[in-house]
Parts: C-alpha cells; sequence; structure tokens
C-alpha cells in the first residue's frame, strides 16, 4: 500500500543467495603453527574464550581455505607487535596491531581475492614493534573464508 492505501500488485522478494563462511578458530587443526606460540584458554573477550599468541621473528601461521575473500580476527593491545600476511605467496603487506587499550574480536586484515578457490594465507610475526608499543606480540582470534554469492559477487561485508 502506497500511503494514499491504494494496494500495488503483489511482487516476489528477490534475496541474493549466501554461501555460508567457514569460521578456523585459533585452535582449529588446519592452521599450520611454526615457531613458538602461546595458546591460551578460558578468556571470555575471546572467540570460543581461546586465542593464541607468538613474539618471535618468524613464528608463523600457514592456513590453506577455499573462498574468493579471507578475514583474520586478533586482539589488539598496548603490547602487539607487527605481522607480515601474504597471500598465496604473493607479495606482503605489514599489519601493526598496536592499539592504547585492549580490543578484542577485532578484524585486522582482509582481502578479496581475483578467483574463488584453493588459497594460502600465512601471518608471520616480524618481532618488531611501532614506537608506541610495548611488545611484539601477534594474536591470532580465528580467521573467516568467505565464498561470495554467484548472483552477487561484489557483496561486501560479513
Amino acid at each position: 500500500m502506497d500511503g494514499a492505501g491504494n494496494p500495488s500488485p503483489p511482487a516476489q522478494a528477490i534475496a541474493p543467495i549466501v554461501q555460508p563462511a567457514t569460521i578456523f578458530d585459533d585452535e582449529d587443526r588446519a592452521l599450520g603453527y611454526r615457531g613458538v606460540w602461546q595458546h591460551q584458554g578460558d578468556l571470555q573477550p575471546a572467540h570460543a574464550e581461546t586465542i593464541s599468541s607468538a613474539r618471535d621473528r618468524g613464528a608463523a601461521l600457514e592456513l590453506v581455505f577455499e573462498g574468493k575473500r579471507i578475514l583474520w580476527f586478533s586482539k589488539l593491545g598496548d603490547n602487539c607487535g607487527r605481522a607480515e600476511v601474504s597471500i598465496d605467496g604473493g607479495s606482503p603487506q605489514i599489519v601493526d596491531t598496536y592499539c592504547s587499550d585492549d580490543v578484542w574480536g577485532v578484524c585486522v586484515f582482509r582481502s578479496e581475492l581475483a578467483k574463488p578457490g584453493k588459497h594460502t594465507i600465512r601471518i608471520t610475526v616480524c618481532g618488531d614493534h611501532n614506537p608506541r608499543a610495548t611488545d611484539t606480540l601477534v594474536f591470532i582470534d580465528g580467521l573467516r573464508a568467505e565464498s561470495v554469492s554467484p548472483n552477487n559477487p561484489s557483496r561486501r561485508g560479513p
């Protein structure tokens, strides 16, 4: 009905086809950790109450996933450092996880890939930090791989 009370003919609502995301918690066996990582539990602000962290240069996490988009969720804090993130062996991007406050469950990296399919993400601890940070910790709370709807390939958002 419009504002004057005139009815319109019925119309079918068309919704996008949404593919479910694949969530990889920091304790997921699909994640390949290299180097020294600390795995903590019973942390209520973390996803599934667990989080993993490393501070040593070269400690890395690698994940092979299926999709067109990948997101990395972390914890930010005043003791957090930098990490390099590369997709499929490409040029790394630097992610600085410093924040003056503790912020849990934040997406610190997102990549939209050229083609859907099997990809590899690698997160490597740089072992350094910006001048305001007090340590070099890098946290992994989880990753999320997403497919893009076939009838709406430009769809954005979580």
